[in-house]
């Protein structure tokens, strides 16, 4: 049971300070975490806090390797409509 961090993440620290088992560590190119501390906050928080503060969707996976804080999850925007809209601006 633990969260990773994937590619995605620009080393922003924004998620280090808010674990609270202290099992995420900064690496090179992107932050990791430590498996053996990690708890997915069961007991502590009733939402990831990880995920809930990183500013960059898509970078923190849960156990499954599933987003927790996936694409349009910042936004409110879904994807779809997000590429749309960026089509569009982009035509102007």
């Amino acid at each position: 049971m633990a969260v990773s961090i994937n590619e995605l993440c620009v080393n922003c620290f924004a998620c280090e300070p808010v674990c609270p088992s202290k099992a995420i560590f900064e690496s090179k190119p992107h932050f990791k975490v430590n498996p053996n501390k990690c708890t997915e906050c069961e007991g502590d928080y009733p939402v990831f806090q990880c995920a809930s503060i990183c500013p960059i969707e898509g970078a923190i996976l849960n156990s499954l390797g599933e987003a927790i804080n996936p694409p349009g999850s910042l936004t409110g925007i879904p994807p779809e409509r997000m590429a749309e809209a960026m089509a569009e601006l982009q035509s102007h």
